[in-house]
């Protein structure tokens, strides 16, 4: 599985931003508070939950969201695209 883009909108200090990730390593970097746990924690959250209704306050790093919307799309080894949404 290769991620190709992560949008995320209205989680934790993330008002809404989209990463397209590139060929090879990705590297996030930067100094404190800025959200790049906010979204490895992001794509978790898309593979991993259900759903976000329940998560109206996600509690794994104190991570507060209002309507959160994450949208993880990524390409199988089969050349094939897929798009997770989750939003509450």
């Amino acid at each position: 599985m290769k991620l190709c883009c992560l949008r995320v909108s209205n989680l934790a200090a993330i008002r809404d931003t989209e990463i397209e990730f590139g060929p090879g390593l990705n590297v996030l970097y930067g100094p404190n508070d800025l959200g790049k746990s906010t979204l490895v924690d992001a794509i978790r959250l898309a593979l991993l939950l259900p759903t976000l209704r329940r998560t109206a306050t996600i509690s794994s790093r104190g991570l507060v969201a209002f309507n959160p919307v994450i949208e993880l799309t990524f390409e199988t080894k089969h050349s094939e695209f897929w798009r997770v949404k989750k939003e509450s």
